[in-house]
């Protein structure tokens, strides 16, 4: 390969199974105002994890909100593991789709201009066979052109009107 590209080394498949039971899809605008972790957290866990056991009954908390905790923690860890692997090939999807359009969008630029190439110094008739490749292959260039010309069309319209010049006041 190149500088620029590489293969992608990552995994291929990737397996949720072990978190699917616990993975839940929420309607647009459900987690409006959720909290997410800040930072700190592990200070916190730690804190937690040797203050809970010690106090938790003077305080009154019982001990399954710990083992919640616990229990969540484990399961963001997991799906935090997943997501990093799932978050890469999504990126590497993305930009393997680009790069292909882009290669895709080159080879049909070049069969365009073989067919130019053609009608203007062979057969002309290769037109009528490649008419809507050709289209396609051109039409932001119409765009631009297109646009180009109704820019100048409006500064033509803007100098041709009339100028409202204002006098200078003549002194007293």
């Amino acid at each position: 390969m190149n500088d620029i590209i590489a293969p992608y080394m990552g995994p291929s498949i990737i397996d949720v199974t072990s978190v699917r039971p616990k993975l839940v899809d929420l309607d647009n605008g459900t987690l409006m105002g959720a909290q997410r972790e800040k930072p700190g957290f592990p200070e916190v866990f730690d804190e937690l994890s040797k203050a809970i056991p010690q106090y938790g009954e003077t305080l009154g908390i019982h001990p399954g909100i710990w083992q919640k905790i616990l229990d969540k923690t484990a399961t963001l860890d997991e799906i935090r593991a997943l997501k990093k692997d799932v978050l890469k090939l999504a990126e590497v999807l993305e930009e393997s789709e680009l790069y292909y359009e882009d290669a895709r969008e080159a080879d049909i630029s070049r069969i365009g201009g073989f067919v130019d190439a053609t009608a203007q110094h062979g057969d002309p008739s290769v037109q009528a066979a490649f008419h809507k490749t050709r289209a396609y292959r051109s039409q932001y260039a119409k765009k631009a052109a297109d646009q180009r010309r109704k820019n100048k069309q409006a500064r033509a319209e803007t100098d041709a009107e009339p100028g409202t010049e204002t006098k200078a006041p003549s002194p007293a």
